[in-house]
């Protein structure tokens, strides 16, 4: 029952594209005679509506119907009101404005607890195979989203060891050329005398050695994707018969004069300044025109901490997979402390490499701070840091509580927020003291409030 029609409206919407069947309620005298004839399996209730008011509309349901779980919604000026309804028999409260994934996770695992039929949970979003839970990644998801389906060229920028031909993947993934080839394509580890040939293919006898026709990698990609890995190294007399095939739509094999229409989109990568490497004079201005029409930058690990964890975690998880080894290995609340003081200039690569290797050689199943490589274990943690936690170390117990309701809830703040009853802002308050949102995400939480 909500007596504000857009909120109420928009709330049935949610919940029916969930899967639950919805009746709404104005007021409480007409959600009374609804509940008679309907019903229901759960009632959800603002604390303030006309004529009764949501306290006294769950005495009434209370005293008809026991069985039914109630709960209330209240803004912050009423949580006395909250409580008293707590009191009387309600499930839960929440504060407006509510937030969506809490509401439904709330809903679900209150009619669970009941022995209540649940609809399939909806797919949860897609995160194309990245891990995170930091803004920039929600961003770069959001992004990705937004871009996938478009046939722009995309130049994605970031740090080596960052994840570029990730994200170069989930864009072809999310997009209708998903049913089509993705060719990956590394222009600094091809000698420069074979790059033009590799892009666009030859004939045979086009030159020493060609022995038969070869198609090049612009020509296997056909209507998918053709990724460009380090552009910034492409030779200068290549970027101008690149950029002559990008905007002639086609392009010709060494060796033959017959064009072959080009139908791939094009999704480059580098490491470098490419705005300043067009002012030396080392990468063409209008090639750097034609690739950078959407720009995707790919922040280094060290701007968003946040994001440490659950790659641990999930690197830990992926790795005993592969070799095999049950139970996953675990890891020490102040190894992971130092794993996310660390600057980590290889980036996710060198994080990912490491903990294989921490994997591979350990005997116990648990990861200790003292077992880290020496410039990772000695670096400062804050202050009082040391090198044994004791088993009545509080911040340490929250940190993994936090972390478990997260890894249960596959990093879904709202859902693990229900889980350790606690509402979302409280929640990610904790995460920004335990150290797992990054100085960027407090920022937005500040700005948010």
């Amino acid at each position: 029952m909500e007596d504000e029609k857009n909120l109420r409206c928009v709330l049935a919407a949610v919940l029916k594209a969930e899967g639950f069947r919805v009746v709404e309620a104005e007021n409480g005298e007409t959600a009374l005679t609804a509940i008679e004839s309907e019903q229901p399996a759960l009632i959800l209730t603002d604390q303030r509506l006309p004529g009764i008011s949501g306290t006294i509309l769950l005495r009434k349901i209370k005293a008809q119907y026991p069985q039914i779980p109630v709960i209330i919604t209240t803004a912050y000026g009423e949580i006395e009101q909250a409580v008293d309804a707590i009191k009387s028999g309600a499930e839960h409260y929440l504060t407006k404005p509510v937030d969506e994934g809490e509401l439904i996770a709330l809903i679900r695992q209150t009619l669970d607890r009941h022995g209540k039929a649940l609809p399939p949970m909806r797919q949860e979003p897609r995160r194309h195979g990245l891990i995170g839970v930091s803004r920039a990644i929600e961003t770069l998801l959001e992004t990705i989203d937004l871009v996938a389906p478009a046939p722009s060229n995309v130049l994605i920028t970031g740090e080596s060891g960052t994840g570029k031909e990730l994200v170069a993947r989930a864009l072809h993934q999310a997009s209708n050329r998903a049913d089509q080839p993705f060719i990956a394509f590394n222009c600094g580890a091809i000698p420069l005398e074979l790059v033009e040939s590799e892009i666009f293919g030859y004939e045979k006898g086009a030159f020493t050695g060609a022995t038969r026709t070869q198609a090049g990698k612009l020509e296997m990609a056909g209507a998918g994707t053709l990724f460009l890995d380090e552009v910034g190294d492409m030779p200068l007399a290549m970027q101008v018969k690149l950029l002559r095939a990008l905007q002639e739509r086609e392009f010709t094999r060494l060796g033959t004069h017959q064009p072959v229409r080009m139908a791939a989109r094009i999704v480059a990568a580098t490491h470098m300044d490419l705005a300043k490497a067009v002012t030396d004079g080392h990468f063409r201005e209008d090639l750097y025109y034609r690739l950078n029409v959407i720009p995707l930058h790919i922040p280094p690990l060290r701007e968003r901490r946040a994001d440490i964890a659950p790659l641990v975690h999930h690197f830990l998880e992926q790795v005993c997979q592969v070799i095999g080894r049950s139970p996953t290995v675990t890891i020490s609340s102040d190894a992971l402390e130092s794993l996310e003081a660390y600057e980590w200039p290889g980036n996710i690569r060198q994080l990912e490499n490491l903990l294989e290797r921490m994997v591979v050689l350990n005997r116990s199943g648990h990861i200790q701070r003292q077992q880290l490589p020496a410039d990772i274990c000695q670096q400062n943690t804050g202050p009082g840091s040391s090198s044994a936690a004791s088993p009545f170390d509080l911040p340490a117990l929250e940190r993994q509580t936090v972390l478990s309701a997260l890894e249960k809830t596959r990093f879904n703040q709202s859902q693990a927020a229900v889980l350790l009853g606690i509402s979302r802002k409280q929640l990610r308050t904790k995460m920004k003291n335990i150290g797992l949102l990054g100085e960027q995400d407090a920022e937005d939480d500040n700005l948010d409030a």
